[in-house]
């Protein structure tokens, strides 16, 4: 647990090195321009806000259905149709998500929780997971003030010069970050605000994992 207000849970070995493996291949053929979600316009693209690719994968694989599956068990046993679909998210250099919210103020159906799973940090797609060692792309919560002691420098760039604040996660593949996104009224927390910080050399993957208060239509 790193942080009770907001919630942050930090989660070694989420992915095995074989998912891994898995997911690359998987997401691979399927990437496209990553959308901003802005209210309930879930597909509009802004390169100056978001510029990655994304891979959305369906739940009829079954190792994409066992990390729903786990996903929904960590967070108390909800059933995977509060589940969206599992999001693989490729950032190469330069590439970021500036800070925003996984909440939207007025959903009738708000996300309650995020997972960012980190899938990969390498030198580029050649090479096997793992190879080499990309730069930059911290998970980023610029409005956290807490404290935390030294050890959690492990899984948090405790030197970080970006001049954007508060505390960010380094990108070590397999590992995860979970968080709530609204207080127990329902209401949006304001320290959910992160981003996903440049890329400056190689590649980060990560796999964005997001649950519904209600079952999601469809699913």
């Amino acid at each position: 647990m790193f942080s009770s207000d907001p919630i942050i849970t930090y989660i070694e070995n989420y992915l095995s090195p074989a998912e891994i493996e898995y997911l690359l291949k998987l997401a691979k053929p399927l990437y496209q321009q990553s959308p901003v979600s802005q209210g309930k316009r879930l597909k509009t693209y802004n390169a100056e806000i978001r510029s990655s690719m994304s891979a959305v994968l369906g739940g009829n694989d079954p190792v994409v259905r066992c990390i729903e599956q786990r996903s929904v068990d960590f967070q108390g046993f909800l059933p995977r149709s509060h589940l969206e679909d599992l999001q693989v998210v490729k950032y190469g250099i330069s590439d970021h998500f500036r800070p925003h919210f996984d909440w939207f103020g007025g959903d009738s159906n708000p996300r309650i929780s995020s997972f960012f799973v980190y899938i990969a940090c390498d030198a580029d797609d050649t090479n096997h997971p793992g190879a080499g060692e990309c730069k930059g792309g911290a998970t980023q919560f610029p409005d956290y003030t807490g404290a935390f002691p030294a050890k959690w420098c492990q899984f948090i760039d405790c030197h970080d010069d970006s001049g954007v604040g508060g505390v960010a996660f380094k990108p070590i593949p397999g590992n995860a970050i979970f968080w709530g996104n609204l207080y127990p009224n329902g209401t949006g927390h304001p320290g959910t605000w992160h981003a996903g910080m440049p890329v400056t050399q190689g590649r980060k993957v990560g796999m964005n994992i997001l649950t519904r208060r209600e079952r999601l239509v469809g699913v």
